[in-house]
């Protein structure tokens, strides 16, 4: 009787030769499998710029032209073109009308555990536009070949709404998982019960932001007295949060300590730069407390990405705390008065951008203030405050020299395109 075949056996790994660490990106000896019949060929730096992105099927070849952002992908900036050549690589008979598509979807799936009502794939339709390349005469079918260029232009807009366009997206929530995807497609229409002939090639769209108002350097120091004065900058008033087991009408509000926040009115910051804050605290009945409330203060970015799921009804939301920000006592010569200065880091430099797509999808960013009482006093609220803010990927005035030292070609937020989002852009839909 023979005996049945094992498995290899399992050795130790001497720390001679440790397992290679695992990385999503491939190195130029690997390959990354794909389903369909779309071939990406990708050159080397040394290759030339001909056959930096060239897709091929069974009948087309599709040539893109963008510039060379060093990305695997074509990538486009906002409102970028995407130019390219069309090859048949051998004549399709039949054919009624050939043409090239620029489409963008927005998916949402949720499972079981994650939804009450409506789990399931939903599907938007952010970007569907269409040039055709030939087209029949009427009531006839016609052989179709040659070379054929295109240009089709990324709008500002999502279809059919005023939201901005946005980018190539994807996240994974628990349970809940949303990606926005672009992709060209290159449709061959022919008659009867002849096979209809298409090619799908991902492309990703990274729409640069920018703030529209020049940066505040600082909070200016005249605002520790009077912030009302200055147009650049506003105050945002905490509210006290009682314990549950405290009563809050056995205090007197002249009693209670006045916070203030103070901020660049604009709200709106390019991602990596400095966000200047200034925190006032007024405490005239106990002076003592001012100081020592100032060192309780706890000033955070945070970042929300939202999807919404069971046709609106419900929201996933992820929450991610960016930067911590760094506070310094600035005046407490006033009596019962302390005055901080604050800086808070925008995140990463063009690695942030606030979006949204009404109702289906949005990033969010937030500045959000927590104040506790003092250890030893049981008596007081703890004050909060959360401010929406803008954060944009470049810095502002920067457009017009980038589209100098450009010839006026957008350049992509690189920033914003996510590495694992390679492997599922090489799958043909």
């Amino acid at each position: 009787m023979e005996s049945p075949e094992l498995p290899p056996a399992y050795g130790w790994t001497s720390s001679n030769s440790p397992a290679p660490l695992y990385t999503e990106c491939p190195s130029s000896s690997e390959r990354v499998l794909q389903t369909g019949h779309c071939i990406c060929v990708v050159g080397s730096s040394s290759a030339p710029d001909a056959e930096k992105y060239v897709y091929k099927s069974e009948h087309f070849e599709v040539r893109l032209d963008p510039p060379r952002w060093g990305s695997a992908q074509p990538a486009y900036g906002l409102a970028g073109t995407v130019e390219g050549t069309l090859t048949l690589r051998k004549p399709c008979s039949h054919a009624l009308e050939l043409s090239v598509s620029l489409q963008g979807t927005l998916t949402t799936s949720a499972s079981q555990h994650a939804s009450i009502a409506v789990p399931g794939i939903n599907k938007v339709t952010v970007l569907n536009q269409k040039t055709v390349l030939f087209t029949a005469s009427s009531g006839s079918t016609a052989a179709v070949s040659g070379e054929h260029p295109f240009s089709l232009q990324f709008p500002h807009y999502v279809a059919g709404g005023t939201d901005p366009l946005p980018p190539s997206y994807t996240v994974y929530q628990p349970g809940v998982s949303t990606e926005i995807s672009y992709q060209l497609r290159v449709d061959v229409v022919r008659k009867g019960l002849r096979r209809h002939e298409k090619l799908t090639i991902p492309v990703l769209y990274l729409p640069k932001s920018r703030p529209a108002m020049p940066p505040l350097e600082q909070i200016p120091w005249a605002s520790r007295i009077n912030s009302t004065t200055d147009e650049r900058v506003c105050d945002i008033a905490l509210n006290p949060t009682w314990p549950a087991h405290a009563d809050a009408h056995s205090h007197k509000v002249e009693d209670l300590p006045v916070i203030t926040l103070t901020l660049p009115i604009s709200k709106c910051f390019a991602s990596g730069d400095t966000i200047p804050l200034a925190l006032k605290i007024e405490c005239p009945r106990s002076p003592a407390l001012a100081k020592m409330l100032s060192y309780n203060a706890h000033l955070s970015l945070v970042k929300r990405q939202k999807a919404w799921i069971s046709l609106g009804k419900q929201v996933s939301v992820r929450e991610q705390q960016l930067a911590r920000a760094e506070a310094y006592l600035a005046d407490d010569s006033q009596e019962g008065t302390a005055y901080l200065r604050l800086e808070l880091q925008a995140g990463e430099a063009g690695r942030e951008c606030s979006w949204r797509v009404e109702d289906v999808v949005a990033v969010e960013h937030a500045i959000r203030l927590v104040i506790f009482p003092p250890e030893h006093v049981k008596h007081l609220p703890v004050y909060r405050c959360e401010v929406p803010v803008t954060l944009t990927t470049d810095q502002y005035g920067t457009l017009q020299n980038e589209l100098l030292a450009l010839s006026g070609v957008p350049f992509p937020a690189l920033g914003l395109s996510d590495p694992n989002r390679l492997s599922r852009l090489q799958r043909v839909v």
